[in-house]
């Protein structure tokens, strides 16, 4: 990153990060063990710098994009973290996802919004299956909730694939919904 120095060229820069946190992130995934949690770490801490030149105020696309990838960097952490920690993590996820959707709106982004909710429904499913949580329930109802919102955008005519993955999401929590009674 010599090349793409901070000081010279802030978004060329914030926007090299982004794409080696997404890098970090998918090698984390697939890794096992501390190696894994390492790559995830870094690749949350790229997201985090990044968000230094993507503001809110100057920047709030990319901000509110930086915000759902480290969301999605927080959830893989918080999945591969047991107890307490786990669950900080995934609550962070949360916080970034809601963030996230103050930009992402329905009426100005309603794509980028519908994949905000559908990601925060695939975060509820994990937060319901976190050995630190002790009611699984509200986490289930609240991912209906937000893939049943993602739903309302996924045309399964104009997007047959998202339509498709958000509908089997629903299906999945629909049947863990009718196994916790």
């Amino acid at each position: 990153m010599t090349v793409r120095a901070q000081a010279e060229h802030p978004v060329d820069w914030a926007t090299t990060l982004q794409n080696r946190a997404g890098a970090l992130r998918a090698q984390g995934d697939r890794t096992a063990g501390a190696g894994g949690a390492a790559l995830l770490a870094r690749a949350v801490e790229d997201f985090t710098q990044a968000l230094t030149v993507f503001t809110r105020a100057e920047h709030p696309v990319d901000w509110a994009t930086t915000l759902q990838n480290r969301a999605i960097a927080l959830r893989s952490q918080g999945n591969r973290t047991a107890g307490a920690g786990g669950a900080a993590l995934l609550a962070r996820a949360v916080e970034d996802y809601t963030l996230a959707l103050t930009v992402r709106t329905p009426a100005e982004h309603p794509v980028d919004w519908a994949m905000t909710r559908e990601n925060m429904a695939i975060l509820e499913v994990s937060r319901a299956g976190h050995d630190s949580c002790p009611d699984p329930l509200p986490h289930l109802r609240a991912a209906l909730e937000h893939v049943e919102a993602a739903l309302t955008v996924f045309n399964p005519d104009h997007m047959s694939y998202n339509h498709a993955k958000a509908n089997a999401l629903r299906t999945q929590i629909l049947a863990a919904l009718a196994a916790n009674p």
